[in-house]
């Protein structure tokens, strides 16, 4: 999935999303997710991409490029990350970095991590409404 903020061309920023299949351990070379953010963002950049209207991305060489993956911790993910260079987060559940060449964020998200964060995020929330949070 590929997000623009606003409406407007050229695009002040480019945040490619790709979400896999819970439990999937096949990541490798040529099923690497953060290459695939990557390769999505190289397309953006030389303008070979069109919204969701069809209209045409121009070229945008200079807008920040941020790439979320959300993906179990498997083995092959791990070993990505790895070879990416993206570096393990505070908790462990999750990896982060930033492609020079591809002047891109790139942030891998666990499953988990993503239930444990909606959930302390809502906490407050379900405690205000009488409701259990877990």
């Amino acid at each position: 999935m590929l997000a623009a903020e606003g409406g407007t061309l050229p695009l002040p920023s480019i945040v490619v999303i790709e979400v896999k299949r819970p439990m999937r351990n096949d990541a490798s070379e040529d099923k690497d997710p953060i290459q695939q953010c990557l390769e999505y963002v190289k397309r953006v950049r030389a303008g070979g991409v069109k919204t969701a209207l069809g209209r045409p991305i121009p070229p945008t060489r200079e807008a920040p490029a941020f790439c979320y993956i959300l993906a179990d911790l498997t083995k092959t993910m791990v070993d990505r990350c790895e070879y990416a260079g993206l570096r393990p987060t505070h908790d462990g559940m999750g990896y982060f970095g930033f492609n020079e060449p591809c002047k891109a964020y790139i942030e891998v998200v666990s499953f988990d991590r993503l239930v444990n964060a909606a959930t302390e995020r809502n906490r407050a929330f379900f405690d205000k409404l009488g409701l259990p949070s877990n």
